[in-house]
């Protein structure tokens, strides 16, 4: 499934260099007003290389709808922060080591710092958000700081689901358990409220738009794109090469993540492999052997757990491909639509 790679990296690109621009007359701000050491911190993650992929949907769909780039400017700002303020706190709950090339910022400043940095993120995120008020009007500010509620609300409610499986070692799950997880932590601030968020900045003023309807049919359209999006990352930090992956191979293992393959494999393993494999998963990260989790991730590829993922997150994508067109009927024939499906097909195809 091959994706128009000029059109999707110039967009990526663009909506980067905006969304950065953006934060560095922020952090100069606040650097001059406050505790600077604290901004060249908040900086740390935004400015490593990353995809951008949640501004570009949120501008791709503003201007889609009738906007213009500087419509959607703080709104997708804040969605970059609320991303980087998510991963912060996921490597301190996960205990990563690797993000985006470099030490997480747990591993090189331990807990303290990272969880700090992380709730400043999250606090930074709220200014662009108010400002929102003066840039497109009172009225599209609220709505979209209730979506961003919504967002938030989710995605914290699906971490809580994915710890709570991890505290209570719980392993009998299987795909729909999954899919509810990564409906909530996944795909509401990865495509669902980037997109209703980006219909909101560019529609016309007035009480009738964006129209109710409009805004339902994009979440149906952004949990296929999410699932798929998230079951791909999942095979990604399996398989990909870590220089190229940005974050250490086989993580989920070594943290015990339920994944759409690992649960495959569970139920198709023979009991010697099936308790084996429990062992390994329910042994603290810090006293797990790398020959152990070398033995899982070939026991998954032989056991066609990889496989399975792949078509699982092949048949989502087909799924939202089938969709799109439907949902999508509103925005204007552009670039920027057609970027809105040309993601569909990039989230199987990129390698990072």
């Amino acid at each position: 499934m091959t994706y128009d790679a000029s059109l999707v990296n110039r967009i990526l690109n663009d909506a980067r260099a905006e969304v950065l621009s953006e934060l560095e007359r922020l952090f100069a701000s606040h650097r001059q007003t406050g505790y600077g050491p604290l901004y060249d911190l908040l900086a740390e993650y935004p400015f490593r290389e990353g995809k951008g992929l949640r501004p570009a949907i949120c501008f791709a769909a503003c201007r889609a709808a009738g906007g213009r780039t500087e419509q959607a400017r703080l709104s997708a700002t804040a969605l970059e922060l609320f991303h980087n303020a998510f991963l912060l706190h996921d490597d301190v709950e996960d205990g990563s080591e690797y993000r985006r090339g470099e030490a997480t910022m747990l591993r090189a400043r331990g807990a303290p710092i990272a969880i700090n940095v992380g709730d400043a993120t999250n606090v930074l995120a709220m200014g662009p958000l108010l400002q929102n008020a003066e840039a497109i009007g009172v009225r599209k500010a609220l709505l979209i700081f209730r979506e961003v509620e919504r967002m938030a609300r989710e995605s914290v409610e699906g971490q809580a689901i994915e710890l709570g499986w991890i505290a209570e070692q719980r392993f009998d799950l299987d795909e729909s358990d999954y899919v509810t997880m990564a409906y909530k932590k996944t795909c509401w601030y990865t495509v669902i409220a980037p997109l209703r968020i980006g219909v909101i900045c560019g529609s016309p003023p007035g009480p009738e738009a964006p129209l109710t309807d409009e805004l339902v049919g994009l979440i149906q359209l952004g949990f296929l794109a999410g699932i798929a999006f998230q079951i791909h990352d999942d095979l990604l930090n399996l398989e990909a090469e870590e220089g190229v992956y940005g974050k250490e191979t086989a993580g989920d293992l070594w943290e015990g993540k339920r994944t759409v393959m690992l649960l495959h494999f569970l139920r198709h393993a023979g009991p010697r492999q099936h308790t084996r494999a429990l062992r390994l998963l329910r042994t603290p990260r810090s006293a797990k052997s790398a020959d152990e989790v070398t033995w899982l991730l070939r026991a998954m590829r032989r056991a066609g757990s990889i496989r399975h993922g792949r078509d699982v997150a092949l048949e989502y994508t087909e799924r939202a491909l089938a969709t799109e067109e439907r949902v999508l009927a509103f925005l204007d024939r552009s670039d920027d639509r057609r970027f809105l499906t040309e993601m569909l097909r990039y989230v199987i195809e990129r390698v990072k």
